[in-house]
């Protein structure tokens, strides 16, 4: 039927428009952050003292791991420390850190004070405040205990806060594994890290990741840390939020020296968890948020009323349109990690990204969160 025909038609240009719109603004905020980076390949005489957080829950399969990466930092090694927060493990975790404690004079060990008294101290940003107030750096660089850093990290993030005017500087994480599902995951954390460095680079925080988020001492302990900022499920996104609405900058760097690698979601089931977590987190962006579910509808409704009319011809124009612009997106980013031959992985992720974000709204219904073994919930009042 004709009418039907030109429905799906405006259906598809619909969809079409709206996400070469929204890539050509990422594709701006993610170019104008880039602009901000300094370069790293000459040693710096800037060298404070930092401290590195790792909060640590369960974790004897990888502590250990993080460490020593961490000890094989170009960073001088009486310029930082390593406090390790043993929170609450009920495994090997708490011996491990120890043999690493006595094993290096600047690792030092924290296990957690289970102090309920603050409401907006639960979770991960229990552990971290206690880390951090354990800790003497004037910089607060953070990861996590499954992750592996590069040596030239520690060093890049000092550099980068020679800026008086940077209060939180965060950067790419990618998860690392052979297997296809991780492969996925990979590019998802790309592409994420990449609207993220643009909402920085726009001056709309989007998020960021607490295994690679750094923060100014100073400016943590000026906000009142997390025990003056309201619970998230997602603390690095509230730590941005706090830091740039007290009127300070970020930077979101886009570099080799700069990118950790985490370890992918085994299954699919902490796959859905970790994303369960994120969303409900990312119900604090507001409108910004409600941006995303308009682009996905428009996508889907799109694919789906292409598929319906066995408009193939539309369906191959925007399924080509789109792994087109997220190839274009991303090409500056696996650039300046320099994996750029992975770009080229991008096709075959399209239908691992419309399934997540198929998946995405019916993740936000329910408010109780699964993390650590611990349940978490972002209305809980502090």
């Amino acid at each position: 039927m004709p009418e039907i025909a030109h429905l799906v038609y405006i259906l598809v240009v619909t969809a079409i428009a709206v996400y070469c719109l929204r890539t050509l603004v990422f594709a701006l905020g993610a170019w104008r952050e880039r602009k901000k980076r300094i370069a790293y390949d000459t040693p710096s005489l800037f060298t404070p003292f930092v401290s590195v957080v790792v909060p640590a829950r369960n974790e004897e399969e990888n502590i250990e791991n993080c460490v020593l990466s961490l000890m094989r930092s170009n960073y001088p090694p009486e310029r930082f420390e390593v406090v390790i927060v043993n929170d609450r493990s009920t495994d090997s975790t708490g011996d491990i850190v120890g043999a690493l404690h006595e094993r290096f004079p600047n690792v030092i060990v924290h296990n957690t004070i289970d102090d309920r008294t603050n409401a907006n101290l639960q979770g991960k940003p229990r552990a971290v405040h206690q880390g951090i107030m354990r800790s003497r750096g004037e910089f607060v660089l953070m990861t996590d205990a499954d992750c592996t850093v590069p040596p030239t990290w520690i060093s890049a993030i000092a550099h980068t806060f020679q800026n008086p005017r940077i209060g939180l500087i965060a950067s790419y994480t990618l998860a690392k594994g052979s297997r296809f599902f991780d492969l996925m995951q990979m590019l998802e954390w790309l592409i994420n890290n990449t609207m993220a460095s643009a909402g920085v680079g726009l001056g709309q925080p989007l998020g960021c990741f607490g295994n690679n988020l750094s923060v100014r001492r100073r400016v943590y302990d000026e906000l009142g840390g997390y025990p003056s900022i309201r619970f998230s499920v997602t603390e690095d996104l509230a730590l941005l939020q706090a830091v740039t609405t007290a009127g300070y900058e970020a930077r979101y760097i886009c570099a080799h020296e700069t990118k950790i690698d985490t370890l992918p979601c085994p299954d699919v089931g902490s796959f859905i968890k970790q994303h369960h977590r994120w969303v409900n987190g990312g119900k604090a962006l507001g409108w910004r948020g409600a941006v995303f579910v308009v682009s996905s509808v428009a996508m889907w409704l799109g694919l789906v009323g292409a598929v319906a009319s066995a408009s193939w011809d539309l369906l191959a124009v925007l399924l080509v349109v789109r792994v087109l612009a997220d190839m274009a997106l991303t090409y500056p980013a696996f650039a300046e990690l320099r994996i750029p031959a992975k770009v080229f992985l991008m096709p075959l992720a399209e239908p691992f990204f419309l399934l997540v974000e198929l998946m995405t709204p019916f993740l936000g219904l329910k408010s109780s969160v699964e993390w650590k073994g611990q349940i978490l919930r972002n209305d809980r009042k502090g």
